[in-house]
């Protein structure tokens, strides 16, 4: 295939749909760094504390992401295909599932929030591990309300909503940044909590607007909206939101989880327990650099499922180019100010100046950066490849690239070589540009395809019993086609497909491998 089709006003149109999610993720992005950066006014320890806290919750929270991740897939073809029942059916199963996954593991994480901080820091420094492990519970109690919040947000960004969670995220930052500020430091009767203040101020502010986004839904005032229906859980549709959220959750699982085990290889090394510190700040800098292309991973999502929702799928595969090669040349604009200016923006979240912080930040930032570039690859076709539902790809990427490879280089590197921390940031770069080329090839070979049509109703019930022939032709000159015509519909039954727009209707019976048009 090629580009042809691509004009100015296709990036243009792309561009209007990504702004508000980069800007969403971006303000998401915005919390932690105040936490760290309030939290650094505590000391190096208490920086240390948070940062290991963070990566473990963030390791756990992708987990019960699946679910929003499998969501988002469903609600854009939902979307792409019109049907409104469908989209209703999605957000309760969504919410429901949500609920249930994220009560079980917020109960088991704050269990074993101790010795996984101890796992985690090899330096045996029992204040930090003590500190994170307070702050890791609080949040693991209210992960119910950080969870339906994030699967509410992502359900409209499915259906092609951007600007509702922009405000709602608009919202939470404001109250976040509010109530850390006031736990944290006290104020009035509200004592000083400390570190565990930023705790309770994001369960809060979170909580808040998981029940505004709800009532919402409820409204009728949103592309989003319960209508009447059971939510009793559906064994298929949760099946569905699994087969494609799982793979998604493992992903982060792997992606997550070999930071866990770089920050203690970093910890081992000459930096001690400052490396948690050197971690906490690059990794925060790189989300923050990250997220306008982050946001286009979930753009992506939203275009691709919609797309072929009505199975359009040459303008899925050229939009899917299109966003990749914009997004490494944003990455790449994004990351010069931070690469060049490594020692300032180290000190602005490190206030004590601890010179081993500045000395590892320094590092990390000088060769981990540039590779983000190549990451902007990654991240995009995880989104244009959810969208297809095709999640799986991703996943063997993230084990194999992002941990295998990359934990056993950093490893050999930093001690059977000897060069310690930056021998750790050298695996880390293996592993992105690694990661990159193999998710161009797995979009390139386009066998996404047939998994996001798999998953359809009508494959289901009529396409999967047509011979190969038959299918690529009724792909190719009915549905396509049909579907592209805005305002088409398909109606999906035991023994026909039913495409209406106004007054035109065609019929197609399907017997065995063979099919029949009927238009009245």
């Amino acid at each position: 295939m090629s580009l042809n089709s691509i004009n100015p006003s296709l990036i243009k149109k792309i561009g209007i749909l990504s702004l508000p999610v980069m800007l969403s993720n971006l303000l998401q992005t915005i919390i932690p760094a105040v936490d760290i950066y309030m939290i650094g006014k505590l000391g190096p320890i208490a920086i240390s504390a948070v940062g290991m806290g963070n990566t473990l919750r963030l390791f756990v929270l992708i987990t019960l992401l699946s679910v929003a991740g499998g969501a988002i897939s469903l609600m854009a073809q939902a979307k792409g295909s019109r049907d409104k029942k469908r989209m209703s059916f999605v957000t309760r199963q969504a919410l429901v599932s949500g609920l249930i996954f994220s009560i079980l593991i917020g109960i088991v994480g704050y269990f074993i929030a101790h010795p996984l901080l101890a796992l985690m820091d090899q330096s045996g420094e029992t204040a930090a591990i003590s500190l994170g492990t307070q702050y890791l519970q609080i949040l693991f109690l209210g992960t119910p309300f950080i969870v339906l919040n994030i699967i509410a947000n992502k359900l409209m960004q499915g259906a092609g909503d951007m600007i509702t969670p922009l405000f709602l995220t608009i919202a939470t930052v404001i109250l976040n940044i509010g109530f850390n500020y006031l736990f944290i430091f006290g104020y009035g009767l509200i004592p000083a909590y400390g570190v565990i203040g930023a705790a309770y101020g994001t369960i809060l502010a979170r909580g808040i607007l998981m029940m505004v986004a709800v009532v919402l839904f409820f409204s009728g005032r949103n592309v989003i909206q319960i209508l009447e229906g059971s939510w009793k859980p559906d064994k298929q549709l949760i099946k569905d939101i699994l087969a494609i959220g799982v793979p998604s959750g493992v992903q982060g699982v792997f992606r997550h989880g070999s930071n866990l085990i770089i920050m203690g290889i970093v910890t081992a090394t000459s930096l001690g327990t400052y490396g948690a510190a050197v971690l906490a700040i690059g990794m925060q800098v790189e989300q923050l650099i990250a997220q306008p292309i982050v946001g286009m991973n979930v753009a992506a999502t939203s275009i691709i499922g919609q797309d072929l929702g009505k199975w359009q799928t040459r303008a899925a595969y050229e939009k899917g180019i299109l966003m990749t090669i914009m997004g490494i040349i944003m990455m790449t604009i994004l990351i010069l100010p931070f690469y060049f200016f490594a020692p300032e923006i180290v000190g602005i979240f490190d206030p004590s100046g601890h010179p081993k912080i500045l000395e590892g930040g320094i590092s990390y930032f000088r060769f981990t950066l540039l590779a983000l570039a190549f990451s902007a690859v990654g991240i995009i076709m995880t989104g244009t490849l959810r969208g297809a539902g095709d999640t799986k790809p991703a996943m063997y990427s993230a084990i194999i690239n992002r941990n295998i490879i990359q934990l056993a280089v950093s490893y050999v590197l930093a001690f059977p070589m000897g060069m310690g921390y930056v021998g750790a940031w050298l695996g880390i770069v293996a592993g992105r540009i690694l990661d990159s080329l193999t998710m161009s090839y797995v979009w390139a070979k386009q066998k996404w395809l047939q998994v996001a049509l798999e998953k359809t109703e009508i494959f289901r019930t009529h396409l999967i019993h047509l011979s190969d022939s038959n299918l690529e032709k009724y792909l190719a000159e009915i549905r396509g086609p049909l579907m592209e015509k805005t305002g088409t519909l398909e109606r999906v039954s035991t023994d026909s497909v039913i495409y209406q727009k106004g007054d035109f209707r065609q019929i197609i019976q399907f017997e065995k491998e063979t099919y029949q048009v009927a238009t009245v």
